[in-house]
């Protein structure tokens, strides 16, 4: 299946008001680790551990934070949708998403003043914040906002409620992959494109 439908799949999943189930669902924390881990040893196989090394990062920050931002607030379906692939010019594309409560439930906890989805993304992208408040954590997404702006080689779709945020030289290629039909009041949807280097 090309990428643009399984992208259309897990896009489809994040916005359906039905439960859906299937592979790609990670159910826990641990099973996507496993899963990321299992990324990572086929992606060292042919690519540079220093490309390497960066994405599995920030696959993992995106991903961790579907299940630490979501304990006991999931819509319907707990865990994370967790599919990647590989495209021509040594691309992959990676769909990360949930059915949790979405960013601005979330950060509202520490930051009641957000006014709306949009808002509550920027925030969360540029400013060390966390919904998990008394924890001292928030690094989360401003690291991948870090690693990705302004570079060649990646790009970031990331999607929650209303808002939509942009990152990256190749974030264009990431919007065209599929067409954004609908919103959604809750949860999280990512779409990473990454280019990684041979060894």
């Amino acid at each position: 299946m090309e990428a643009k439908n399984k992208i259309r799949i897990a896009y489809q999943w994040y916005v359906t008001s039905e439960i859906v189930t299937g592979s790609h669902i990670c159910e826990n924390r641990s099973i996507f680790q496993a899963r990321l881990n299992s990324m990572h040893l086929q992606l060292l196989k042919k690519y540079s551990k220093e490309s390497v090394a960066l994405l599995d990062a920030t696959v993992g920050e995106i991903g961790i934070n579907c299940f630490d931002h979501n304990v006991g607030q999931w819509q319907d379906i707990p865990g994370c949708w967790f599919d990647y692939g590989f495209e021509k010019d040594n691309k992959m594309w990676i769909v990360i998403s949930d059915r949790g409560q979405g960013v601005l439930s979330s950060l509202r906890k520490v930051v009641p003043e957000l006014k709306n989805d949009q808002e509550a993304l920027e925030t969360a992208f540029q400013k060390r914040i966390s919904g998990r408040s008394p924890e001292q954590r928030g690094n989360g997404l401003k690291f991948v906002r870090n690693i990705i702006n302004g570079n060649v080689d990646r790009g970031l779709l990331y999607l929650s409620g209303r808002g939509k945020v942009l990152l990256g030289n190749l974030v264009q290629e990431a919007s065209q992959l599929f067409e954004i039909k609908k919103t959604t009041e809750k949860g999280t949807f990512s779409l990473l494109i990454w280019k990684i280097h041979e060894n």
